[in-house]
């Protein structure tokens, strides 16, 4: 026996999003990504050399006893900041990627909380007209409690809720949502903001930075040292300032000299974008086809639902013409059965319409909804 647990649909929807593993794993990725903008504004490690001189040199003030050096390399202006854009950029892929993970979790939790909901008023309609076909109906009956099981588990499993309590849904009835539907709007939105779309941005804007970055790393750097050598003292002679150490402050220039690597990578890069742009050119047009196609599949479930209803008013109106009839004369009841079993189909098929409409809405939300 299951334990019941009341979720709403919304509440389903934030518990995606609060407990979702995956959805956990791609923002550790994107704080782990953010880590990076400390790692790449560190200067290189200076540098410290001891000389010991097997023979020494001797100089005007004496004979150099040892030598220490010290230098600092630093990077050509602006390299720490190009560093920092192509994190930036790549942080932006990484925040892109969690937000095209919810669109599709919430299309798994909405699709399957419809089915469920479809399942119970299915198993409601079958339960008021099991004296007509009762044993038919029993296996549609058992069919529907496997199906609910069915979504359920997705729901679960995304959600985290435990698999060993039922959802005991919010909604009384499956509801007929509305379409609001401007393709131009949902193509301009697209390209503008859905996370795939972005995302690939991103990627184009980080390819760039590495562009910038990769010019910068083969401008000159610039390096500051500085030499300490240690004298004894001259006995032949004592000259003015005999024994005085060396300081000597230098100032060094990396020149890069290979350019073949430079080269390559600005090529690489160049690739990479033009292959990014077709990537979401195609994207676009497969997300506006399946809009395109999943709008029919709705137009098509508000036709059956309009059909359905029209079907149930002639059939209830039949019905108690019939009934009268039988009342007064008690012929016809044949007829009454027949009518009946055109009740169960029409309110059967009305149902299955409106769930296929909000299948489809949410379909579309699944490319809209960001």
């Amino acid at each position: 026996h299951q334990k019941l647990h009341a979720q709403p649909l919304d509440s389903l929807l934030q518990m995606a999003v609060s407990n979702n593993p995956a959805l956990k794993a791609l923002e550790l990725e994107y704080q782990a990504e953010k880590s990076k903008l400390d790692q790449v504004s560190q200067l290189p490690n200076p540098q410290v050399g001891i000389g010991i001189p097997i023979l020494r040199p001797e100089t005007r003030l004496g004979p150099q006893l040892i030598t220490v050096s010290a230098s600092q390399l630093f990077p050509w202006f602006g390299t720490f900041d190009a560093k920092k854009d192509v994190v930036l950029s790549m942080t932006k892929a990484r925040f892109e990627k969690i937000s095209a993970l919810k669109l599709e979790l919430f299309f798994v939790i909405k699709s399957n909380y419809y089915q469920l909901l479809y399942f119970n008023e299915k198993q409601s309609l079958i339960t008021n007209d099991l004296n007509l076909l009762e044993i038919l109906e029993k296996q549609q009956y058992a069919v529907a409690e496997n199906s609910k099981n069915t979504s359920q588990a997705a729901i679960q499993a995304i959600t985290k809720l435990p698999f060993d309590e039922a959802i005991v849904l919010s909604d009384a009835t499956l509801p007929l949502l509305d379409l609001n539907f401007d393709l131009t709007k949902i193509k301009n939105d697209i390209a503008q903001f859905h996370p795939l779309i972005t995302m690939l941005n991103a990627e184009i804007e980080a390819s760039s930075n590495r562009i910038a970055l990769n010019k910068s790393m083969n401008n000159p750097s610039i390096g500051i040292g500085l030499d300490y050598s240690l004298l004894g003292e001259r006995i032949d002679a004592n000259p003015i300032g005999n024994g005085r150490d060396i300081l000597i402050p230098k100032v060094m220039i990396g020149i890069p000299l290979y350019r073949k690597s430079y080269k390559a990578t600005n090529e690489m890069e160049d690739l990479n974008q033009l292959a990014i742009e077709l990537n979401k050119e195609n994207i676009q047009n497969q997300m506006i086809g399946q809009i395109i196609t999943y709008r029919v599949d709705y137009e098509n479930a508000i036709e059956l639902i309009n059909l359905s209803k029209k079907q149930i008013t002639k059939a209830n109106q039949t019905y108690q013409i019939l009934l009268t009839n039988y009342g007064t004369n008690s012929n016809g009841f044949d007829d009454l059965l027949t009518i009946q079993n055109d009740l169960i189909k029409y309110n059967q098929q009305l149902l299955l319409a409106t769930f296929q409409a909000n299948i489809a809405i949410a379909k579309i939300e699944k490319f809209t909804n960001f």
